[in-house]
């Protein structure tokens, strides 16, 4: 029996090894799938207990079997194409009945499951993974059943040795999904053991080999969901879960500017529309900084609202429409000063742009502000001026 279950486990390796890299289509720079899963799981793990059972049979005690049927459970998450994280325990008992005597063998393993999602879809997984941990075996003997209270405190009838094991189980995993909250796993691994010594009381003592090295087939329910997300818009609301409202200076933009392109290994540029809207802002505050109205009308909406403090720029006061906005224009005093800009913050319907006013006269003061435009379908839709 525990000859055809490694050889189950082995070819079950060797052939989902091809299939790594499943995940990893067309979409995969676009979008990622993710899963997570928890639930029970029955399963069956062979033991060698020779040994073990030569010592019984020679005090008279019936021998254990050799195939341990175990209940436990476990869950994890992960990506598909990536690592997923999790951990498993399971455990059970095997006993034998002779003549009064009475053998009992329990035994228990969790650990830490780390294993990479080779390949998958909403619809199914498979991975290849371990599972590090450890565990216990206790061998309970119970020589006699005491006739009375007495006779159980004279003649104590029971003896457990236990022997502690740090164990490695690597695995492949199969998962279908017969529903989108409910899956099934065939796990195939095969565990390895680093026994510790028999211990009975606290006290070591010597005793037999006990291999706990071999197959285990386990069958699990798991309680979950795989779902697809796109990748931009998880870490966009990621960053705006962590980052709030927050806004930030030009030398931290200039920082993540830095970090984008070292990681990314591309330099950050802004999308089509960000280059338009940012094209549009430039037109509109030129045109207005020279008093060209007939350049400067096309691109405000028609509902245009605009805000500018006093004696920052030839023009100030507040206006609502495109007509009161333009005729506002048209009375402001003329510059004597030119606009340069300096730089320009983009984003999906808000620019920002930062100048400065250069005097006419050699030692006059250099004026520093800020404008942030609202823009909508193409149009100039709010501005407001800032003092810097």
């Amino acid at each position: 029996m525990k000859r055809i279950l490694w050889i189950v486990v082995v070819v079950a390796l060797f052939i989902g090894l091809p299939f790594a890299g499943l995940a990893n289509g067309d979409d995969s720079e676009k979008q990622i799938t993710g899963f997570g899963f928890g639930g029970p799981m029955i399963g069956l793990f062979t033991l060698d207990l020779a040994e073990i059972n030569e010592v019984l049979k020679n005090n008279d005690y019936a021998p254990l079997a050799e195939q341990l049927i175990t209940f436990g459970g476990g869950g994890g998450a992960g990506v598909i194409g990536g690592f997923s994280f999790g951990g498993t325990g399971w455990g059970g008992s095997l006993n034998s009945h002779q003549e009064g005597k009475k053998a009992e063998l329990s035994l228990g393993f969790g650990g830490m499951d780390v294993a990479y999602v080779v390949g998958g879809n909403e619809r199914s997984l498979l991975s290849i993974g371990v599972v590090l941990g450890g565990g216990e075996v206790d061998l309970k003997l119970r020589d006699h059943f005491p006739v009375s209270f007495e006779d159980a405190v004279a003649n104590p009838t029971t003896t457990t040795l236990s022997r502690g094991f740090l164990s490695a189980e690597p695995y492949i995993r199969f998962q279908v999904q017969p529903l989108m909250w409910l899956g099934l796993k065939l796990h195939l691994g095969y565990v390895f053991t680093l026994p510790g010594g028999w211990e009975e009381g606290g006290q070591e003592i010597s005793g037999p080999s006990l291999n706990l090295t071999g197959p285990f087939v386990g069958i699990s329910i798991a309680f979950g969901g795989i779902g697809t997300a796109e990748v931009g818009k998880m870490v966009e609301d990621v960053l705006k879960e962590a980052l709030g409202e927050t806004e930030f200076d030009e030398a931290t933009c200039a920082a993540i500017k830095a970090f984008y392109e070292k990681r990314c290994g591309s330099e950050l540029k802004p999308s089509a529309e960000e280059e338009t809207n940012a094209a549009l802002v430039q037109d509109t505050l030129l045109a207005m900084s020279v008093g060209d109205l007939d350049t400067l009308e096309p691109l405000l909406a028609e509902d245009i609202s605009w805000v500018s403090p006093e004696g920052l720029l030839p023009w100030s006061g507040t206006w609502v429409g495109k007509d009161a906005f333009l005729a506002g224009l048209a009375a402001a005093s003329e510059a004597e000063a030119s606009l340069n800009i300096d730089r320009v913050f983009t984003s999906e319907d808000e620019v920002s742009v930062k100048w400065h006013l250069s005097p006419a006269e050699e030692g006059g003061e250099i004026v520093y502000g800020v404008t942030v435009f609202r823009i909508d379908e193409g149009k100039i839709l709010s501005g407001r001026d800032y003092g810097n």
